[in-house]
This record gives C-alpha cells, structure tokens and sequence, in this order.
C-alpha cells in the first residue's frame, strides 16, 4: 500500500512539474506569427491546453517507464 501512496505522489508532482515545463517551452514560440493577431483569449487558452496536453503525455511516459523498471526485479 505504501508503495501505491508513494507512486501516486509522484505522478502527482510529475504531472505538475511536465506541465510547468511544456508551458515554458511553448511561451518560446511566436505564437502571432500562428493566430490572428486579434484572437488574443483563444491563444492564451490554446497555450495552456497545449501545456497541459503535452505535459500529461510526458508524465505518463515517465511513469510507464518507473513502472517498468519496477518490474524488471519480478524477472529475477
């Protein structure tokens, strides 16, 4: 059970921790060069769509990943 406990807090501040850095990378694209310049709100709400969508595929690769080796020591 501890192990359950301790998995899911690190998904949670994985998850916390991808987003904030997908939405750091994505501030660096010019983002008027791609919208309208007057769709002001959407951008915005695209930006951090984005960085949530590509920080929840990031920590679920992370986490696939501690789960496998996880299981590497049900090999031997």
């Amino acid at each position: 059970m501890r192990q359950l406990g301790i998995q899911s807090l690190l998904s949670i501040c994985g998850l916390i921790i991808f987003i904030w850095i997908a939405f750091v990378a994505i501030q660096s694209v010019d983002w008027d060069k791609i919208l309208h310049p007057h769709s002001n709100n959407f951008g915005k709400l695209l930006i951090a769509l984005v960085a949530v969508a590509l920080g929840y595929l990031i920590n679920q690769a992370f986490m696939s990943l501690l789960q496998a080796f996880q299981n590497l020591n049900l090999l031997f």
